[in-house]
């Protein structure tokens, strides 16, 4: 009888404070519906990766040995960036690979210049249609395979990698 009290007596406990949830707004937004199917959540780096694009720059140039030119190109996919150098005859086979209607869609091809092409105006000149280049490959040329294949390999071949998803956390200690 005494353990039947009991019982009334935490049914009565627990009537009271349900109805002191739905009277107080600041506990009624704690109550979550079960979820039998609850959604995957993406963490933010796969998020950040699932809603972004590539997205490329001519940063840097270098004459060596006044013979040929070194461009340094950075790649940018979400928070993750790399560098990596090359020279124009790679990116010219890069061309040459490409599909006939993928080239077509795409900004003018930089020419190719036998004599003078360590000269100054012309290395920069042709940096500006590089660039140019790039962003329409980019753009217009990302699902081909030759274009993946460079993605893959400049990230392969990079000089600089910075994925900030990669940072270690650490404790300052004060």
């Amino acid at each position: 009888m005494a353990n039947q009290t009991e019982q009334q007596l935490n049914i009565s406990k627990q009537d009271n404070l349900n109805g002191l949830d739905n009277q107080l707004p600041i506990l009624s937004f704690l109550k979550r519906p079960k979820n039998k199917n609850p959604k995957k959540s993406l963490n933010s780096k796969q998020y950040e990766q699932q809603n972004c694009d590539y997205q490329i720059e001519v940063i840097n140039h270098k004459i060596v040995e006044k013979q040929f030119t070194i461009y340094q190109i950075k790649v940018t996919y979400g928070s993750l960036y790399w560098i990596f150098q090359t020279r124009y005859s790679l990116l010219e086979g890069l061309h040459s690979k490409l599909n006939k209607d993928v080239s077509q869609r795409l900004t003018k091809f930089p020419e190719k210049r036998l004599f003078g092409n360590t000269d100054q105006n012309f290395v920069q000149k042709r940096k500006i249609e590089i660039n140019q280049y790039l962003k329409s490959l980019i753009q217009y040329g990302k699902n081909e395979k030759p274009v993946k294949d460079f993605i893959k390999q400049s990230q392969k071949a990079a000089i600089e990698i910075n994925d900030p998803c990669e940072l270690k956390h650490f404790k300052l200690d004060l």
